[in-house]
């Protein structure tokens, strides 16, 4: 099963993977030249995530996993639609998690390219009107997590900062709408 992401992320996705599917083989392509994802513009997102994908097609996988919200946000259609091996994206599951609970206030973090793709927001008020939703780019925890600055004063300082009006509404759920950032829970 081939997996990519712009960066590091994607191994919190590879992480679960290997322990839902410890008898599969994985193939984890960090695509750390074009990192970040999310302050690209989308033609470039589609762009290195077709080139990502054929890459792992090349290796004969049997499926391939965008471990990559921004990436799922703008390339998912164009690579079902150009790739022979079925296709999964991190978006579709969380957006089922959250329609099927008992959540009324939900806030998404993302890069800048998934907030403003509004991805999350849509697809939630296309399945239930009756939950709200902030979103909040969140723009420097992937380079805060690339660099290994997590656990650090300078990033608590920058999680405060973006997360201080998100505190006010009193969430229910909160969407980590990047796969960088489950690395920051702590």
């Amino acid at each position: 099963i081939g997996v990519f992401d712009s960066g590091l992320g994607g191994l919190t996705v590879l992480k679960y993977l290997l322990e839902y599917l410890p008898n599969e083989d994985f193939i984890y392509l960090g695509d750390l030249a074009n990192l970040p994802y999310g302050n690209k513009s989308q033609d470039n997102i589609i762009k290195y995530s077709i080139k990502c994908a054929k890459f792992l097609e090349s290796k004969n996988v049997k499926a391939i996993i965008i471990a990559c919200n921004t990436a799922s946000s703008y390339a998912y259609d164009t690579i079902r639609n150009s790739i022979k091996v079925p296709i999964f994206d991190v978006i579709s599951p969380c957006i089922k998690e959250i329609i099927y609970s008992k959540n009324k206030k939900v806030a998404i973090l993302g890069t800048e390219k998934t907030i403003e793709s509004n991805i999350y927001a849509n697809s939630i008020k296309k399945n239930t009107s009756s939950i709200q939703t902030y979103n909040k780019a969140c723009p420097l925890f992937v380079p805060i997590v690339e660099e290994g600055l997590e656990g650090t004063e300078i990033t608590q300082s920058i999680i405060d900062y973006y997360l201080n009006d998100i505190r006010k509404e009193k969430i229910d759920k909160l969407i980590l709408g990047c796969t960088h950032y489950p690395i920051l829970i702590k």
